[in-house]
């Protein structure tokens, strides 16, 4: 197991999780029921209506748990920018001390370790996300892997009021959704990402945020987390309970109109007045058909086929592996 890349995984883990949830938020408001496509020639990636620029970087074979990057792939007709992303990423890695991962392709296993080896492309894109700056990163299955984007919008920056309320609610989902080997050092370096004060206390770190928000989080022996106490973390509201119906108003007795007694004046053959009442019916209602409503459809597997609906190729890993990601995908959840 490589000890630096694992150690720049944990750096950045809290929150590239964070971002990811602001993706998903995004994408729930925005394209709730949109599968989603990715064009290899174009580097876009949409869901229904809502696209967004997201390069290849690159795909985890699982046959023989091989990584290749895309530039490598002299069988994919990459954009140049996307072609071109291949210089800015060895430069990055080179930078942070893992050089060796700039080679075009290489084993997965030596340096993520048994246990991580199957979440390759989540820690890679962790890393990426943290040491490059994008926004998020989404991952697409395929036939024999998994391929890996990366996003920069703007759509999905978002100014936190209350910072440190954000890491309680986000890092102990991130733990249970991600594999994390040192707790202590995620949090930590998730807490300062948000610019946050930390210290050390004997019950473990001690986070101070905006205003009067405090956390103290505690730890074991082996640096995984216990326990966060300290800063309140606002519930969900409610749902609203419906309206209850106005009950009928109470029909109340009317006094008939007593007819009055002709005057001793009016002739005795003068006819008496009698007032007619004019009654109209209401008019048929009109019945209203809602034609925007569409069915739902459930959510297909995540499966990446083509736009043509033709048989998947696989995409070559490493130069003995045939297998290489389609160009266009149906989305599915990204697992």
């Amino acid at each position: 197991m490589d000890e630096q890349l694992i150690a720049l995984y944990d750096r950045h883990v809290g929150m590239a999780f964070d971002r990811q949830q602001r993706l998903a938020d995004f994408l729930e408001k925005k394209a709730p029921d949109d599968d989603w496509e990715f064009d290899v020639s174009t580097a876009t990636l949409r869901f229904g209506k809502v696209s967004f620029e997201a390069p290849l970087i690159g795909s985890h074979a699982t046959g023989n748990n091989s990584w290749l990057w895309a530039w490598a792939n002299k069988h994919m007709k990459l954009t140049v920018t996307n072609r071109a992303l291949g210089t800015a990423m060895r430069a990055v890695l080179h930078k942070a001390g893992i050089h060796h991962l700039g080679v075009e392709g290489f084993a997965l296993e030596p340096l993520l370790g048994a246990e991580l080896t199957q979440s390759a492309a989540h820690i890679l894109g962790v890393v990426l996300v943290g040491e490059m700056g994008y926004d998020a990163y989404y991952t697409m299955p395929y036939e024999g892997g998994r391929a890996l984007t990366l996003i920069r919008d703007d759509r999905l920056k978002v100014v936190e009021k209350r910072p440190l309320v954000r890491v309680t609610m986000m890092f102990p989902q991130a733990l249970q959704s991600m594999p994390v080997l040192n707790h202590k050092a995620a949090l930590t370096a998730y807490a300062r990402d948000y610019n946050l004060h930390v210290s050390e206390v004997p019950e473990g770190l001690k986070f101070t945020g905006v205003g009067k928000d405090e956390l103290t989080a505690t730890f074991d022996g082996d640096g995984r987390l216990i326990g966060l106490h300290g800063v309140a973390v606002p519930e969900p509201p409610a749902a609203k309970k419906p309206k209850a119906k106005a009950k009928p108003a109470k029909k109340t007795a009317t006094k008939k109109p007593t007819a009055k007694k002709p005057s001793k004046k009016a002739t005795t053959n003068a006819a008496a007045r009698v007032v007619a009442k004019k009654s109209a019916t209401p008019a048929a209602a009109k019945k209203l058909v809602n034609k925007n409503k569409r069915p739902t459809t459930p959510k297909p597997e995540n499966v990446i086929a083509k736009a043509s609906k033709k048989p998947v190729k696989s995409q070559s890993v490493t130069k003995a592996d045939s297998t290489k990601p389609t160009k266009t995908a149906s989305r599915g959840k990204n697992r």
